[in-house]
Formats: C-alpha cells, structure tokens, sequence
C-alpha cells in the first residue's frame, strides 16, 4: 500500500507527535510505501525557513524525507485536480490548490492520504488521520 502523506502529517513528524508516531512504525513495519510530492515539500519548506526553524528543516531534509519516496506529477494529474476543483466548487466546497494536487496524486496511485484535513473527504480518494 502507498501512503501519501499531506503538509500536516509530515508536519507531525518533525513535531514528534506520539499517537502519530504509532501509525508510522506500524507502517514502517509492514513495508507500505511511504510517499511526498513537491507541494507538500514546498509547504513545509516556506513554513519552516518563514519561521527560522533551521533544525527542524534540518531534520526534515536529513532524516525524515529520505524516508519517503517524491513522486512527480504527470500531465493527467493537473487535469484531475482541476476535475476536483470544479466537482468541489459546484458542491459549494472550496478546497486549496495543494490540497487538490494530493489528492489528485492519490487517485493516480490509489494511495491513501495521511492528513487531519478533513477537507480530503469531498473528494473520491483513501483518507487516514493518524492523529489519534
């Protein structure tokens, strides 16, 4: 299985956050594949140098996305997104660009999306909140 990570997942890593933690292992465990896509990466990387946090984006280069594999984007995956976008908006959702290329990654990959946004279930893709 393919478990494609969002913004707030990884996020959760580099904060250690312990519930979360016991997914990965689990993960881990069972050799599932761990993905990320440059938007993902993208987002964490602005939000950590707008916040001068050097070790986090240390430990985020270094030792967390190694971890992971990046999959790039294809050309039908920026037109699934924009498939999403137009479902979303003619059901009166309004979900982030980001947002849209994940879950339109997912859908390629029949991956599940690690993510506490709840904003995933409008779309016809895998969700999982590793939250607790």
């Amino acid at each position: 299985m393919i478990y494609l990570f969002d913004t707030n997942a990884i996020s959760d890593l580099i904060n250690q956050n312990q519930a979360f933690f016991t997914h990965f292992r689990q993960v881990i465990i069972e050799n599932n594949r761990l993905a990320v896509c440059l938007p993902v990466y993208y987002e964490l990387y602005r939000g950590l140098i707008w916040r001068k946090q050097e070790k986090k984006l240390a430990a985020l280069q270094k030792i967390i996305l190694p971890q992971f594999e990046m999959f790039p984007f294809v050309e039908d995956d920026w037109l699934q997104a924009a498939r999403f976008w137009s479902s979303a908006v003619s059901h009166g959702k309004q979900i982030n660009d980001i947002d849209l290329f994940v879950a339109a990654l997912a859908y390629r990959l029949d991956a599940t999306i690690v993510s506490s946004d709840n904003d995933f279930d409008a779309l016809p893709v895998k969700r999982e909140n590793w939250r607790g």
